[in-house]
């Protein structure tokens, strides 16, 4: 079932969580550990709590997932924003917060993307993007690569400006409305079905053409480039995401807080390792969330996996509820485990 999140006068003053990669998509017997999972603030937490909505992806080939993965996408929900997929404009919000563009201006020429220097990994004929944060860029290297690049994005009105090592922010006319994958969805994955236009089985739109054309070109430049003479992995493309314009402003709204302890483990594939950052999610997270609802204030909590999210808001059980947990506990493996995805 699927369902959309929506706000309403009951979540004023609800504080709101959200976990990425927290639901585990099955590729075995994983179910089992879930089961035994040492985790009982969240097992409190589901006795306390009411699953209040599940919005899971709806796409159709050539993909098998949305272009923004479930925790962009809840987030972009709770901060009132209508996107659509693919158009998450996290760039231009970065580019308003740094007094570079101004918050709802939707004019053609305020298109906005961040440009992440990335390693496109080739094995038996596939490429796979690796992690930026694997490359450690530091900033002698990203200051010369931005010096060395720059001139190629401008020749094809691509303005860019520092952001941070190994990822710069650009501003052209083509970031408008142009749907990318975002970093999360791609790392570890065949890059083909995510690069820009492969969402779609339309030609691909003249933005989407020039794009190609210029990560080919700075593959061919960063390939003799002397910053990777000596490193253990090469600097070799970079990756288009967070594509649009500065989103309107919006009434006040707290912030949902974003936890990132799971992210690591979870691209790896690493179930022990995510296991273990769950604990800690649950001592320094969940634990003092269970704190608040004793202490009366109400809470939400946005679990999101691969292709969906669910939010469950803090209530006092109802009598057929506690009845329900005692003689039928939830398992935290119909919580926590979802079907995986097929590449």
């Amino acid at each position: 079932m699927t369902s959309v999140l929506s706000s309403s006068p009951s979540d004023v003053g609800r504080a709101t969580t959200l976990i990425p990669f927290a639901l585990w998509s099955l590729q075995g017997p994983e179910a089992a550990a879930l089961v035994q999972a040492e985790l009982p603030h969240l097992r409190n937490w589901l006795k306390l709590a009411t699953r209040v909505a599940v919005q899971a992806d709806t796409v159709q080939a050539p993909l098998l997932a949305s272009l923004t993965p479930p925790h962009e996408r809840s987030w972009a929900q709770a901060m009132g924003w209508r996107i659509a997929d693919g158009c998450m404009p996290s760039a231009a919000r970065t580019a308003a917060a740094y007094g570079l563009c101004e918050a709802g201006d939707e004019t053609s020429s305020r298109g906005w993307a961040f440009i992440s220097l990335c390693n496109w990994h080739v094995s038996n004929g596939q490429v796979t993007l690796g992690d930026p944060a694997h490359l450690q860029i530091d900033a002698e290297t990203d200051a010369t690569l931005f010096q060395a690049m720059q001139g190629f994005f401008a020749e094809d009105g691509i303005a860019l400006h520092p952001y941070k090592p190994g990822q710069w922010l650009a501003q052209s006319a083509l970031f408008a409305d142009l749907p990318t994958a975002s970093l999360d969805r791609v790392i570890g994955r065949n890059i083909d079905p995510w690069l820009v236009g492969s969402h779609t089985t339309a030609p691909l739109s003249p933005a989407a053409q020039l794009l190609r054309r210029l990560q080919n070109e700075m593959q061919m430049l960063l390939y003799t480039h002397p910053v990777n003479e000596r490193r253990r992995l090469s600097i070799n493309s970079f990756w288009v995401h967070g594509t649009g314009t500065p989103p309107a402003a919006q009434p006040v709204r707290s912030e949902p807080t974003v936890v990132h302890t799971l992210r690591d483990s979870a691209l790896q594939q690493d179930l022990i390792g995510w296991l273990e950052a769950w604990q800690q999610v649950d001592a320094q997270v969940i634990g003092p969330m269970l704190t608040r609802v004793t202490a009366g204030e109400p809470q939400r909590l946005v679990l999101c996996g691969e292709y969906e999210f669910q939010v469950y808001d803090s209530a006092k059980p109802s009598l057929w509820q506690r009845v329900r947990q005692h003689f039928a506990p939830t398992s935290l493996d119909t919580v926590l485990a979802v079907a995986p995805l097929k590449d």
